[in-house]
């Protein structure tokens, strides 16, 4: 009897993926994409126009932006374990539920405290490593870094949309307004987790050696310290376009889109060439330096095409690093721990958007925006010597 194999699909930018893996990579990716399209779209404008809102300070506004993070880090592990328990489907859907209820809140909210309470709840839903666990559950090891960039172009795209509407939207609608938008979309999410497959997968990964060591604190300190900067960007750089450079919010996507865009066409091809040659942690110090040079740049003030270029040297080591971090994460756990461990790798990824937005506030308040745009590049540089270090002591250990 022939054994019939499945077809892989031959796409320039996803590699050879199967059918399953393909369909499975868009689907979450559309899942997460229209939940952080709700985050993302009062990203750019609620700094502006939160300063209506009765105790308004720049602080307070900092921590709505960024306290969603506080609450998914807390909820992370205890969603990772109750997804390994009942199943990762069920517990996206119970994640987005409680995302819909804290757009409602937000939406309805009368002064900032009652907004951040909003965007806490919002955070509650805390979904993220169960969607990468479930990515990885259906994904063969060698491809998927791939699916995992697939997911993190989905919120790409949900951001670049968000950049391009949210402001026109905001006209219309309002701050209050944009809430009820997230709320809907929370609902789109839910309708779309319902065609994830739910049979539990073919797969069985056998968990490296080790799994639970030192490797994983320094993923997490690493994807901490990743969206601490991410965070902070957002904090800054709005208000740094609009008082620096002239530019008017609605103005601001035509310095997103395209470097976005750029970033994501060298991005693929790069993820390829790295899965193949398993070189994920070779690239990390090299990214995170990357990531260094756009915060000194826009600690100046350069040209406009020149903060362009930083934007999009931005956007691609932060694009490579989010898609090969959770790749290494998943294959240091078999399938009956990964939840837990990818919740474990999230709780941190969200503590740092929680610090971001909180710390970057609190420095543009006290150290102004260029200040704070040095001092993130200092980071960076700093843990791009540290991740060299750390892939030293794991050459070493072998």
């Amino acid at each position: 009897m022939l054994r019939v194999t499945r077809p892989r699909v031959e796409l320039p930018l996803f590699g050879q993926l199967k059918k399953s893996e393909l369909r499975l990579g868009a689907t979450l990716a559309a899942v997460v994409a229209t939940r952080m399209l709700g985050l993302f779209l009062v990203l750019p404008v609620l700094m502006l126009l939160a300063a209506d809102l009765p105790g308004y300070s720049p602080l307070a506004a900092g921590l709505a932006l960024g306290v969603y993070g506080l609450s998914q880090a807390v909820l992370q592990q205890p969603f990772g374990r109750w997804s390994d328990r009942w199943g990762r489907r069920r517990v996206i859907l119970a994640g987005l539920a409680m995302f819909v209820a804290g757009s409602v809140v937000a939406a309805l909210a009368t002064g900032m405290w009652q907004l951040i309470a909003g965007r806490a709840l919002q955070g509650c839903g805390a979904i993220a490593g169960v969607t990468l666990a479930f990515a990885a559950d259906h994904t063969e090891a060698t491809r998927r870094p791939i699916v995992m960039a697939m997911i993190g172009m989905g919120i790409g795209a949900a951001f670049l949309l968000s950049i391009m509407v949210s402001v026109p939207l905001a006209s219309v609608v309002g701050l209050s307004g944009l809430f009820w938008v997230t709320a809907l979309l929370g609902v789109g999410g839910m309708l779309l987790a319902l065609k994830t497959p739910g049979a539990k997968p073919e797969i069985t990964d056998v968990p490296q050696q080790g799994g639970e060591n030192s490797s994983i604190a320094y993923l997490c300190a690493s994807i901490f310290l990743l969206h601490a900067m991410m965070t902070t960007l957002f904090v800054v750089l709005p208000g740094l376009l609009v008082g620096a450079y002239g530019l008017a919010l609605q103005q601001h996507w035509k310095l997103y889109v395209p470097t976005m865009l750029g970033s994501a066409i060298l991005v693929f091809p790069l993820l390829r060439k790295i899965s193949q040659h398993r070189a994920e942690s070779n690239l990390m110090p090299w990214a995170f330096a990357l990531l260094s040079v756009p915060f000194a740049l826009f600690s100046g003030h350069p040209a406009l095409w020149l903060l362009g270029l930083a934007a999009a040297l931005y956007f691609l080591a932060f694009n490579l690093l989010e898609a090969i971090m959770p790749s290494m994460v998943s294959r240091k756990s078999g399938m009956s721990g990964r939840g837990r461990l990818m919740g474990r790798f999230t709780t941190f990824q969200f503590l740092g958007a929680f610090a971001g937005g909180t710390l970057g506030g609190a420095a543009l308040q006290g150290a102004g925006p260029q200040k704070t745009m040095l001092a993130a590049a200092l980071v960076c540089i700093a843990w791009a010597w540290v991740s060299r270090l750390a892939l030293r002591g794991a050459d070493a250990s072998r």
